[in-house]
């Protein structure tokens, strides 16, 4: 399932920033933003991490979880992604078939998000967060603050 956050293209707006400058700062094609800003293809977590950083905002405002506009400045962490998806699902006594199911995924896809195989979407990790209540950027590493900030 794939998710449009609104606030992608809203800040490139309030920024007054035209598609062509943001997929240059980004380093992909007009036609690939267009596609990962109107919700038809997943943003990659490293190129929306660069946009977060670029516009000075979480993850979690980006995704709209969050209101407030919090900067956790620097790099994910996908070492950290990985161990805390599978801890935050065992602090919530969940097997790997229910939190699949969750994101609309089969186990084996999840097992690949926890072991490292495969990188979780931001899709599919905006719905862990939203389930959970947790922040996306500390799922990602970039913040040891579980809580969104509303």
């Amino acid at each position: 399932m794939l998710i449009k956050f609104k606030r992608i293209d809203d800040l490139r707006t309030d920024n007054d920033l035209k598609i062509r400058e943001i997929a240059k700062i980004l380093n992909i094609s007009i036609d690939n933003y267009f596609d990962y800003a109107n919700g038809r293809s997943n943003f990659p977590l490293e190129k929306l991490n660069l946009l977060a950083n670029y516009y000075k905002v979480s993850f979690d405002y980006i995704t709209g979880l969050s209101d407030t506009k919090k900067e956790y400045p620097g790099n994910i962490n996908l070492d950290i992604l990985k161990q805390r998806i599978k801890q935050i699902r065992k602090d919530n006594k969940l097997s790997q078939e229910k939190a699949a199911n969750i994101i609309g995924d089969k186990q084996s896809t999840y097992w690949n998000y926890e072991s490292g195989n495969s990188i979780i979407p931001i899709s599919k990790l905006y719905l862990l967060a939203k389930h959970y209540n947790i922040s996306v950027d500390y799922l990602l590493g970039k913040t040891q603050n579980k809580n969104i900030l509303k």
